[in-house]
């Protein structure tokens, strides 16, 4: 995960030292949002820096959506899917979610975020790096606390324009139990090891979650005041689609951290591409929360044991859980999880494919 600071942080009162300004210079808007082009926040977090100070965590993607001819069938040529076989439940799915796979992303874009909840006068604003090749930009920005508001809203939109293009990053307090969650076969149904396969699915079947699940999640927000990660190897154009998956079956919100792929070539994760991705967001995550617990869940259909006991052999003086969810078909043989485990005091659980017994907890 890429980071950087704003390039300058203002706000009308000086808050966090800032140059008072009370107008816009021109350069700020220079590279900014043309009429085309579309920008998809990820659900991020925040975190406490000293009194009356937070910084928040930004990853956004700017875009265009695709209107050349022929780019559809060149996608679903180059996935295998025959979109003329499938029935009308699938062809709705695909047109839905596959438009955000085909897409030109915008590079040395700036965009300019202006956080929502407070007074007018007050509000802080920052402009962000411009974006990189793949439209990316990640930055962290620290504004004054929100009071005890713990989500944090703001916005960017072009200039003149009325449309806003809205983002929302979580307050995660500095104590407390967070809970980092893997995605397919742990809490969405995928049952499919081949990563072509798996896309092919994600773009026209619907989501189905995983057996007793959420309500184990809800029980652990509820009962432990749990904040949550949800981490992904998914592409990050599944952002839309997981996000309302996670909604609408009711697991607890939280940020979303999904793998690098605006390009085609990026689409299915490399040999080790996974493993990057997961270890990188979780190393981030614990040392950003020195003094949180941590509640990591995956599952046995892929590489999750191994991460996550990589995680904790990393940070041994860590307070850490793992739970794996067994997935029928794959490798659960003493052999593969006593040397996943080996030389971590991390408690490690597996938690069977029909999910938790009601009333069980592993801390």
């Amino acid at each position: 995960m890429s980071s950087g600071g704003g390039r300058m942080m203002l706000t009308r009162r000086r808050v966090l030292a800032g140059t008072a300004l009370t107008a816009l210079p021109g350069w700020l808007l220079a590279r900014g949002l043309k009429a085309d082009e579309t920008v998809l926040f990820l659900p991020g977090y925040a975190r406490d820096l000293q009194p009356g100070v937070i910084e928040v965590n930004i990853e956004a993607w700017v875009f265009e959506f695709e209107r050349r001819p022929g780019a559809r069938l060149a996608f679903t040529t180059a996935l295998g899917i025959d979109m003329e076989a499938a029935g009308p439940e699938a062809n709705e799915i695909f047109a839905e979610r596959s438009r955000w796979f085909l897409t030109d992303s915008e590079r040395g874009k700036e965009l300019l975020i202006r956080f929502d909840g407070f007074d007018s006068l007050d509000a802080p604003e920052s402009l962000l790096p411009a974006t990189d090749r793949g439209g990316r930009v990640s930055a962290r920005l620290r504004i004054p606390a929100p009071g005890d508001d713990r989500l944090i809203r703001f916005h960017t939109s072009r200039d003149g324009a009325e449309e806003r293009f809205e983002g929302i990053a979580h307050l995660v307090p500095a104590e407390g139990l967070s809970i980092i969650s893997d995605i397919d076969d742990t809490i969405k149904i995928s049952n499919v090891a081949d990563t072509r396969a798996l896309l092919r699915g994600s773009l026209t079947e619907p989501f189905k979650p995983t057996p007793g699940m959420a309500a184990f999640y809800r029980r652990l927000a509820r009962q432990a005041g749990a904040c949550f990660h949800y981490l992904s190897s998914s592409p990050i154009q599944l952002a839309p689609a997981l996000s309302g998956f996670i909604r609408d079956e009711a697991f607890p919100p939280g940020s979303l951290h999904l793998r690098e792929s605006t390009a085609w070539n990026r689409l299915l994760p490399g040999a080790d591409s996974t493993v990057q991705h997961k270890g990188a967001i979780l190393r981030q995550i614990l040392t950003d929360f020195p003094s949180r617990r941590f509640l990591l869940i995956g599952d046995s259909g892929e590489q999750d044991p191994e991460i996550y006991a990589e995680a904790a052999r990393s940070h041994p003086d860590r307070d850490i859980t793992i739970l794996i969810r067994e997935v029928a078909g794959s490798d659960l043989s003493p052999i593969r999880l006593d040397a996943a485990f080996a030389g971590t005091t991390a408690r490690w659980h597996l938690i069977p494919e029909s999910g938790p017994e009601e009333g069980w907890s592993p801390l």
